[in-house]
């Protein structure tokens, strides 16, 4: 395990969550952690509109939170401005490659060829050695985002390494860190990251991402749900979410949901004066978002990670990465399968009536929100399994702030029949701040998935030699 201290950040829509770790007698270890509220207005639903203002707030917050190293890896959070891709393409040499993904990257990314960063590497799965075909990864974000985002890490007084992307950085905190396992070739695992504005569904089988999308909707949905619904303000109503809002249904009458089942989605939401039918959606189509590249190596590296913010930066791509996307995709034009069965989900009685009633006012206005939710996973899985002969999918992770809500893990699991929990990414990680107690650390810690897998990606192992520049 490489030596030295990184710090992982993770600038969202809603929070910025950094991380310090450092590699201690072949464990991970956390020496500092934290978390601040993003300004919206330097930053907005990943577009970059005070990158000064931006750093400084990333400086205080590092302050704050103790930590002391410079070497940064970030991730690229942008739906509007980064584009990963996995393509199949026949089997060719290195240099017809090249030239064949120059073309295909051209025809997948919706910018000018003249103002993006971009590369390629081909992804080695076990079952593709000695195929015709090859899986190969696309890479491309456009450099004013890229510059936008080293000036807000320079404002900050970091060191900027690698510029990498949550779905990747999510892989190495959750199923490269940890006891090896022993599961068998094709353990598939889903992990639902739902952020503030947007949520990922990204599928990993044998540790390597197969598949992702972005799907427009997360936890601020939901505190507006509740402040509409309830006539709240939306303080009030992020605080009823935290503290309140809970997922009721019968566990017993929800039934996994079969491959050919004909049913429209979620029906008798059951609540106080009546049901609410979610049962005649419109379909949504296809998945929005993009087909992703398998978990590795490729952000953006620095090769010379000191210029001044005014210089132009050089990247080379190291291995596969995932951002969000923007909505159109060729996804739009695969077939799917219809959304989840229908479920009841029904008021539980308490001993306190008047409590009762206002999580049951909070469930009705988030109800739809919980519907669409495991409609978009499940829309996600069957394209997934379309595209790989309906393969076995094991177990479901949730991260992200709303992740925490209410018996949200036993519903899904109870729709989907896959067993599914909350995700913990410093469960296998030494945190040896006094700073957090260990109450702290169990309710904040699915927050921190991304800055966790980016403070590690030194730490788990050096980076393959850089192959080219562009």
């Amino acid at each position: 395990m490489a030596g030295g201290s990184f710090i992982g950040l993770d600038i969202g829509s809603n929070m910025i969550k950094v991380l310090e770790a450092r590699g201690s007698n072949g464990r991970v270890e956390v020496t500092a952690l934290g978390m601040e509220q993003t300004p919206h207005e330097a930053y907005d639903n990943g577009v970059i509109l005070d990158a000064h203002l931006l750093g400084q707030t990333v400086k205080a917050l590092l302050k704050k939170s103790g930590i002391s190293s410079s070497n940064c890896v970030s991730a690229a959070n942008s739906s509007a401005s980064v584009v990963v891709r996995v393509v199949d393409m026949p089997a060719m040499n290195d240099s017809e490659l090249a030239e064949q993904v120059r073309w295909e990257t051209e025809r997948q990314v919706p910018f000018p060829m003249s103002d993006i960063i971009m590369d390629y590497q081909k992804v080695d799965r076990p079952e593709s050695v000695g195929g015709t075909n090859v899986e190969v990864v696309l890479a491309a974000a456009q450099q004013e985002y890229i510059d936008q985002h080293v000036e807000v890490l320079f404002s900050a007084g970091l060191k900027p390494k690698y510029i990498d992307v949550s779905p990747l950085a999510i892989a190495r905190a959750l199923l490269d860190i940890g006891p090896e396992s022993s599961q068998p070739m094709g353990h598939t695992v889903v992990i639902v990251n739902i952020g503030a504005m947007n949520t990922e569904v990204s599928i990993y089988r044998d540790k390597l991402l197969a598949f992702s999308r972005s799907v427009p909707m997360g936890g601020d949905m939901f505190t507006r749900a509740i402040a509409d619904g309830m006539n709240l303000s939306e303080e009030a109503a992020e605080t009823l979410k935290k503290d309140v809002a809970e997922v009721l249904f019968d566990a017993n009458s929800v039934a996994a949901p079969a491959a050919d089942d004909a049913g429209g989605g979620f029906t008798d939401f059951g609540a106080p004066g009546g049901f609410m039918d979610f049962g005649a959606q419109p379909d949504a189509g296809a998945p929005s978002g993009p087909i992703s590249s398998p978990s590795g190596r490729m952000p953006f590296d620095f090769s010379n990670p000191t210029p001044p913010p005014s210089t132009p930066f050089d990247f080379a791509a190291e291995g596969g990465h995932e951002g969000d996307q923007p909505a159109a995709d060729a996804a739009h034009d695969q077939p799917h399968d219809v959304p989840p069965t229908s479920s009841e989900l029904a008021p539980v009685a308490t001993a306190d009536a008047a409590v009762d009633a206002q999580r049951v006012q909070v469930f009705n206005a988030i109800a739809p929100l919980v519907a669409e939710l495991v409609q978009e996973i499940k829309r996600s899985l069957d394209y997934y399994k379309s595209r790989v002969g309906d393969a076995p999918v094991h177990e479901v992770l949730l991260v992200g702030g709303t992740s925490k809500l209410r018996k949200l893990a036993d519903f899904v699991q109870a729709n989907l029949g896959i067993p599914t929990r909350v995700a913990n990414p410093l469960q296998n990680v030494q945190v040896t701040s006094k700073n957090y107690s260990h109450d702290y650390l169990e309710e904040v810690a699915a927050m921190f998935p991304v800055s966790l897998g980016l403070a590690v990606y030194d730490l788990l192992g050096s980076p393959p030699a850089k192959k080219r520049k562009k």
